[in-house]
């Protein structure tokens, strides 16, 4: 893979973000530059805080009508079943699995409002295709006509970071890790599995703010294996950031400078896990997307398989 960056004059540098996506074919490693876009985003007090959607598996015209029926049907579901105080539920309809998570501190006026707006935005955005995840900073919703309920799942995924550096090693080895994997500790031994907390650096400098979460249909193990996951991730691009955050479909975390997250959890009862049927990572996808920068990508990309018709869309 070849990343050429340059400047772009002329653009507000702290409205943009850039989001490179990289598709890994399930007959091969492919690394294929699909999406390139900036994405403005304005935040309300009632809108929740979009961050990114994949689509994936389009299929054919003979089955829109009979597929899209079912699936407004099952977002739906998970839009009425956000009403009713719950920040967690996976639910299925004619084939189509899906669910939804709520971060674990917002209120249950604020999962239901990013639920209904995750339902209508994936709708709209990923209309002809079987299976599609969107992720807010309040909650993520995602779909797929195979059943991944019950399966650790860590592609596709959304890598984002603060272009700016943390001060110094000390506080990069000592204070970071010390309070992500304490948290990740302690959300594994709650009814939320969703672990939020602030921590003084290693020199007990700036305080660090770090958020945990994984979907409770996922076992305590899995949840712990996809944190793991998600760090090495983080351990590769950002431990020298100031902040960054990576979201995945089975869990996700975070890491700031600045405090993010409500302080007192709201207290949600969470809805029973649903055992599912162990399955092959499908295609997958890594979005990769830097703040308050600029820069133009290139990818140096293998041959793909010319019969897979697989794809990622964006707006």
């Amino acid at each position: 893979m070849e990343v050429e960056r340059t400047s772009r004059p002329g653009l507000s540098p702290t409205t943009i973000r850039r989001i490179m996506v990289f598709f890994h074919n399930s007959r091969g490693s492919v690394l294929l530059l699909l999406f390139t876009a900036c994405a403005i985003i304005i935040p309300t007090n009632s809108q929740p805080i979009y961050n990114s959607h994949v689509c994936l598996d389009p299929y054919n015209e003979t089955s829109n009508d009979s597929y899209r029926s079912s699936l407004t049907t099952l977002l739906g579901s998970l839009s009425d079943k956000a009403s009713q105080n719950t920040s967690f539920y996976n639910d299925t309809f004619n084939g189509i699995y899906g669910l939804f998570l709520c971060r674990g501190d917002v209120s249950n006026d604020t999962c239901q409002i990013c639920v209904r707006y995750a339902s209508q935005t994936i709708a709209s955005r990923c209309s002809s295709n079987r299976s599609a995840i969107i992720w807010f900073d309040e909650c993520m919703l995602r779909y797929s006509n195979i059943n991944f309920f019950g399966k650790e799942e860590t592609l596709p995924g959304l890598l984002m970071w603060n272009v700016q550096n943390l001060t110094s090693t000390e506080e990069t080895n000592f204070g970071t890790l010390s309070l992500m994997y304490g948290l990740m500790e302690e959300a594994s031994v709650t009814d939320l599995l969703f672990k939020a907390d602030s921590r003084p650096g290693g020199n007990g400098s700036e305080i660090g703010y770090g958020l945990v979460q994984c979907t409770r249909d996922i076992s305590v193990s899995s949840c712990n294996a996809c944190f793991e996951v998600l760090m090495t991730e983080a351990d590769k691009c950002c431990k020298v950031k100031k902040g960054w955050r990576i979201l995945a479909p089975s869990c996700n975390i975070r890491f700031e400078k600045y405090s993010f997250f409500v302080q007192q959890p709201s207290a949600t009862v969470p809805s029973q896990p649903v055992p599912g049927k162990a399955h092959k990572n499908r295609d997958g996808v890594w979005i990769s997307s830097e703040t308050e920068t600029n820069y133009m990508i290139s990818i140096k990309e293998t041959a793909a398989d010319p019969s897979d018709e697989s794809s990622v869309k964006d707006a």
